[in-house]
């Protein structure tokens, strides 16, 4: 039996610029990231435009260059002020022109993905803001044209936030040109410790692995970080340092059975890790674990006979 490389179309990667690039004397010029992934061995990276796309397309084309350089795929995480969701159409009028400035600066880059999160229930049932947030997204869609860029729905991590894994697939499934963003540290939140275990964890990729076999030409992205949830869910990204070697601390997911669903997934993805601080780490975390072909007490890997 031969252990394969890991596929190409499987990218590991870091949300936003970690400090250990940005400790480096280096990253006066941010655009140096692409060849510091590449030197730890990383791939991906997604930029964050979370108050607003305001990259010039200067930089956007020089980020595009030395992203191709290295070989370093682009996504973009997208405004946090886009609520497809809302009930005020005037503030869905504002999401739409947010986010069609952002499909224009992710053509620039290069970026093929743009991770959206779907917003605020409003105090509503998930299934009736889904139902109008659906709605709007076709509309928008429509609206849009033709683009090979997805729109990536993330998982949310507050219990009063739209986004279970359910609806995210569900919305995945039924608008074209839309996939799935699926952050475990955030479904672990807001099902409030529903991720402790391993075969929780487990449960999870099936629907992931049902979704993927179903809909082989969407891709699918993926987050990781440990978590501090409250009674509301998200409170705080936490570290690999957090958790490793201290089995009693309360910070799950725990990268082993992530790395183990991961691995055992027919699809292409990405994972952006986005663990506090030291992104870097939980990517090559994931990574080794993967490659290795051991994640916590089970075999995994790519296999031929």
């Amino acid at each position: 039996m031969t252990r394969l490389a890991i596929p190409p179309d499987i990218r590991f990667g870091v949300g936003g610029f970690p400090l250990a690039f940005t400790d480096r004397p280096e990253s006066k010029d941010r655009g140096a990231v692409f060849a510091w992934l590449r030197s730890v061995g990383l791939d991906a990276i997604e930029l964050q435009m979370t108050y607003g796309p305001r990259m010039t397309a200067e930089q956007g084309r020089r980020y595009r260059a030395l992203a191709i350089a290295d070989d370093i795929k682009l996504s973009i995480h997208g405004s946090y002020y886009i609520v497809l969701a809302s009930p005020d159409p005037a503030k869905v009028l504002r999401s739409v022109d947010t986010l069609l400035r952002t499909y224009e600066q992710a053509d620039i880059l290069g970026a093929r993905e743009i991770v959206l999160h779907p917003g605020s229930l409003y105090g509503a049932p998930e299934a009736d803001v889904s139902r109008r947030f659906a709605e709007n997204l076709e509309r928008f869609m429509a609206q849009l044209g033709k683009t090979d860029i997805s729109l990536m729905i993330e998982t949310a991590g507050k219990v009063g936030q739209m986004g279970s894994v359910d609806m995210i697939l569900d919305v995945a499934s039924t608008v074209k040109g839309v996939g799935p963003c699926i952050d475990f540290g955030h479904v672990h939140a807001r099902s409030l410790g529903g991720l402790e275990t391993a075969d929780a964890i487990a449960q999870v990729f099936a629907r992931i692995d049902e979704f993927q076999r179903s809909n082989p030409d969407t891709p699918t992205h993926f987050h990781y970080t440990p978590i501090h949830f409250g009674p509301r869910g998200e409170i705080q990204h936490r570290a690999l340092s957090d958790i490793d070697g201290v089995s009693n601390k309360p910070f799950h997911p725990r990268p082993e059975p992530v790395a183990a669903g991961l691995a055992g997934l027919p699809g292409r993805f990405t994972i952006i890790s986005e663990t506090h601080n030291s992104q870097e780490m939980g990517a090559i975390r994931l990574k080794n674990l993967i490659n290795s072909g051991t994640c916590g007490h089970k075999e995994v890997g790519y296999l031929v006979e």
